[in-house]
């Protein structure tokens, strides 16, 4: 990271002066004050859209047309949208394979895709992500920052996410929602760097933001000598298999499931 991105996300972090970012956004339909509620914490307003630029945005865009159009199908047939935790993200929720039984006995559903980023989730937002009835909704994606031409910068990225979890908050006002953080892998060990910088900016944002949780769920993909171990992941180096997501499971369960206990209280 260079010396000018260390000082604006050390600004960021220490929440000391508020950017004005004009936003335009190619695939999204709007944004306006209403979708994303200010805070006087916040560093970055958000104005209206957020730039972007892809090689080919409409095939970008439409890279996981499959996946969604089953989704859709899926949500027509749903005859009941209540459940314990709405699962949203990227492959890491997608090829978490055996999730319902590692979730058991709760109650879940996943709407998660392909390599999904953030971006396109807020275009297939009403897809994925509206019309359910959680009680606990997770949010998982790395894809912003994956190494492609595509990527955004980190600060971008931060301000996609906050405005995703805006629209959650309100479709889902009383609903607590729990950002997991980047995880590390060996496929992506160049970006190990930006992805601490924007778990810093998530878990500061979640300190400062009501309903809204980070859970590190990146600490115990290393071993006691703080080596990222290696058996926990598929060929890929980038997925987990089921030993990584042992290691989830036994963090993030327990937290959902209390959660869940202190909101019927």
């Amino acid at each position: 990271m260079s010396k000018n991105e260390h000082t604006k996300y050390y600004s960021i972090l220490k929440m000391k002066r508020k950017t004005i970012i004009l936003l335009l956004l190619f695939c999204t339909p709007y944004f306006t004050q209403q979708t994303f509620a200010q805070h006087a914490q916040d560093s970055v307003f958000l104005k209206e859209y957020l730039p972007l630029t892809h090689v080919d945005a409409l095939r970008w865009i439409t890279r996981y047309q499959k996946e969604l159009d089953e989704h859709q199908e899926a949500n027509k047939k749903l005859q009941d949208t209540s459940c314990d935790v709405l699962f949203l993200g990227s492959s890491s929720i997608n090829r978490w394979d055996n999730i319902y039984n590692d979730m058991a006995p709760l109650k879940i559903i996943r709407r998660s895709y392909g390599g999904a980023a953030i971006r396109d989730m807020l275009y297939y937002y009403d897809i994925i992500a509206r019309g359910f009835h959680p009680r606990v909704i997770v949010l998982y994606v790395e894809n912003d920052l994956n190494g492609s031409l595509e990527d955004l910068s980190i600060g971008d990225t931060y301000d996609f996410i906050r405005v995703f979890i805006a629209r959650l908050q309100r479709d889902y006002p009383s609903v607590p929602i729990y950002m997991l953080s980047f995880k590390p892998s060996y496929a992506r060990i160049q970006m190990l760097a930006k992805q601490k910088v924007i778990n810093l900016l998530l878990q500061e944002y979640a300190s400062q933001t009501s309903g809204v949780n980070y859970i590190d769920v990146s600490s115990c993909m290393y071993d006691e000598k703080g080596v990222l171990r290696k058996n926990i992941f598929k060929e890929d180096s980038l997925h987990m298999n089921q030993k990584g997501y042992d290691l989830w499971t036994a963090i993030l369960k327990p937290r959902l499931i209390k959660s869940i206990q202190e909101s019927a209280l």
